[in-house]
């Protein structure tokens, strides 16, 4: 079903798709120099220099935009992944409308633009072996259409992108009616149930229904798809604790290993057919679509011939939008609780080391629906509505009171996280076109 919201003429979305061509060559340049500043996570190198970059670049482009860099006595609860306490520094840019008559919007008994965001991570996957990589994971090399670099689709290219859309616009000759913002996060791919980007944006108000009325994350989840939500998570911990004995007379002894393995194995078959019958269509790729329980890590024992007295299981519970986390937990608390009923020896303890609700906002927001149609009318073809197979910065935001916020943006979902990790530049293009058209059409245009 073709969506037209009517907003834009024919004539300016033409002008929009060529100022789309003519940005591309500048966009890319600012894409290369954010491929080139190495910032693996963990542990978050050159966060500020990367920041720095970001804030100089919106400067040049007429954003009133500073660095917001996050108290170092907080590191230790928002990033502790990284002993070394790498400074985290965050971006928020804001354009202002120069329209005689902007779109206002009252919220709380106060008049202001209506206002979009633009939101990506700075943070990238570490690269593995170099050995791997045919194109420096840091080069940005360009070969035959496509640029190379660690995080060029996950995400750096969605950062640009962002930026570059609403430069899109001002060259089509038309001046936004409301506030844009672009805001640069670090650690989303330490995940957290805070962090020191996103979540810590939220916290603080830096971007609240108070200031903004929708956020376009552009994370890679093709350039076709809008994506609505992402599944839930569960990053837990089982301790297992028995009693240590001389690997000669086991018998004197509680093996925990045992009792683990006893527990990986009732789980498997309780909780497997429950999984089994829980989908969901709309997650990419296809292979993640369903619910999932894995098993992780296993650590038990210290030498051969002895009875181990403690094993420590990690576990990745990993939900679908129509689930909940009480549900997923409970499921696992009532297998440890019959296997202590049958085995009277068998002692656990159970921790989370992170949690998320899914997340699916309504597809008839006014957002989600301008979208799809600025994906439908670059692509001539009906955009997907996905749900991303992991959790995101998403959720901070709509749990924030922002339920108008929604992902998209450029690079294959499958080549993300891997070596040669790649972005086509028509596909960056295209993205910065849907982009620009999105919002124009959310905050209107002179």
């Amino acid at each position: 079903m073709f969506i037209d919201s009517g907003k834009l003429s024919l004539s300016q979305l033409a002008a929009i798709q060529q100022a789309s061509k003519d940005v591309l060559e500048d966009a890319t340049h600012f894409l290369t120099q954010l491929i080139k500043i190495d910032t693996t996570n963990p542990p978050g190198r050159n966060y500020h220099e990367i920041a720095v970059l970001i804030k100089d670049h919106l400067r040049s482009l007429q954003y009133d935009a500073n660095l917001l860099k996050v108290a170092s006595e907080d590191l230790p609860i928002l990033a502790p992944h990284d002993t070394d306490l790498h400074e985290r520094v965050n971006v928020l840019g804001r354009l202002k409308s120069k329209s005689n008559s902007p779109n206002l919007v009252t919220v709380d008994g106060k008049t202001r633009e209506k206002t979009l965001n633009f939101n990506g991570h700075t943070d990238v996957v570490p690269a593995g072996d170099l050995s791997t990589w045919t194109h420096p994971p840091f080069g940005a090399e360009i070969v035959e259409g496509v640029i190379y670099g660690r995080g060029v689709s996950d995400m750096k290219g969605g950062l640009a992108a962002g930026i570059w859309a609403v430069e899109a616009v001002r060259r089509a000759g038309l001046v936004l009616k409301g506030t844009v913002e672009q805001s640069a996060v670090v650690d989303e791919e330490t995940t957290g149930n805070r962090n020191a980007g996103a979540g810590w944006l939220v916290e603080h108000g830096h971007v609240s229904p108070e200031t903004c009325d929708a956020v376009v994350i552009t994370e890679p989840l093709n350039v076709e798809n809008v994506c609505l939500g992402h599944r839930g998570a569960i990053w837990g911990t089982v301790t297992f604790s028995g009693r240590a004995s001389h690997g000669a007379t086991p018998q004197r002894g509680i093996n925990a290993l045992v009792h683990a393995a006893t527990f990986i194995l009732r789980a498997n078959e309780k909780i497997g057919v429950y999984l089994a019958e829980k989908r969901d269509p709309r997650v990419i790729p296809e292979e993640a679509q369903g619910a999932s329980l894995t098993f992780t890590v296993l650590e038990a024992g210290s030498n051969t011939n002895s009875v181990p007295d403690l094993a420590t299981l990690r576990f990745d519970r990993r939900l679908v939008p129509s689930e909940s986390l009480d549900e997923a937990r409970s499921q696992i608390l009532s297998v440890l609780d019959e296997l202590a009923k049958e085995i009277p020896e068998l002692s656990y303890k159970y921790t989370e080391n992170y949690s998320t609700e899914p997340v699916w906002v309504d597809e008839e927001l006014e957002v989600c629906k301008i979208w799809r149609g600025a994906v439908e009318t670059v692509l001539k073809r009906p955009a997907g509505i996905v749900c991303s197979p992991g959790s995101d910065d998403q959720r901070f935001f709509v749990r924030g009171g922002i339920p108008q916020t929604i992902v998209y943006g450029p690079g294959n979902i499958r080549n993300i996280h891997n070596k040669d990790e790649g972005l086509d530049l028509e596909d960056f293009r295209k993205s910065i076109e849907v982009m620009a058209i999105g919002v124009a059409e959310f905050l209107g245009v002179d």
